[in-house]
């Protein structure tokens, strides 16, 4: 499944399920949860797994994820509307929400402790305190706030694999991952 996909199939199964979490939110909240145990379930994600088309969209995401979170080339992204096809405002609002998740899914299993990491992680995590209260104002708008919503995306990108690697244990060798099929 692709990230357009998963990103279609959890809308459709979350709003089915009565679920008010949205799809970045659910991939924010996994995703943190990730951060500290990568053996997590993705069904403890979400706040109500119905429907076999669900499971299995989240199974393909916490798959996705992990492979993006342990690539040595980085290639982790947040799961967020399509730009071609949903305006600024609400895209920023869901990169909102997944920061929101994302801070819950860090916290979900009660001994994450910030006091722990380094001054650098703590200060990428304060700013992804701020982000999850971003809104798009009045006065933002055109190519600029574009490149803006680009820029905060890739921060977010960056800061997660940030406090990821330093989230989990050290590992001997090469960091890989079998992928499952």
């Amino acid at each position: 499944m692709s990230q357009t996909d998963i990103f279609s199939v959890l809308q459709t199964g979350l709003t089915q399920a009565g679920s008010v979490q949205t799809p970045g939110e659910t991939h924010g909240t996994l995703t943190g949860m990730l951060c500290i145990n990568n053996e997590v379930s993705p069904a403890a994600a979400v706040d109500d797994v119905a429907g076999e088309q669900l499971g299995q969209a989240l199974d393909a995401l916490r798959e996705m994820t992990l492979e993006g979170l342990f690539d040595p080339d980085l290639s982790f992204r947040p799961l967020l509307p399509d730009d071609d096809t949903v305006d600024l405002d609400t895209r920023v609002a869901a990169l909102a929400r997944w920061c929101g998740g994302f801070l819950y899914g860090l916290s979900f299993f009660g001994d994450f402790n910030p006091a722990h990491l380094s001054a650098e992680v703590r200060e990428v995590l304060n700013d992804l305190t701020e982000l999850s209260k971003a809104e798009l104002t009045a006065e933002e708008d055109g190519d600029s706030a574009e490149g803006d919503y680009a820029e905060l995306v890739e921060y977010v990108r960056v800061a997660v694999q940030m406090i990821f690697l330093e989230c989990q244990p050290k590992r001997e060798g090469p960091q890989t991952r079998e992928t499952l099929h």
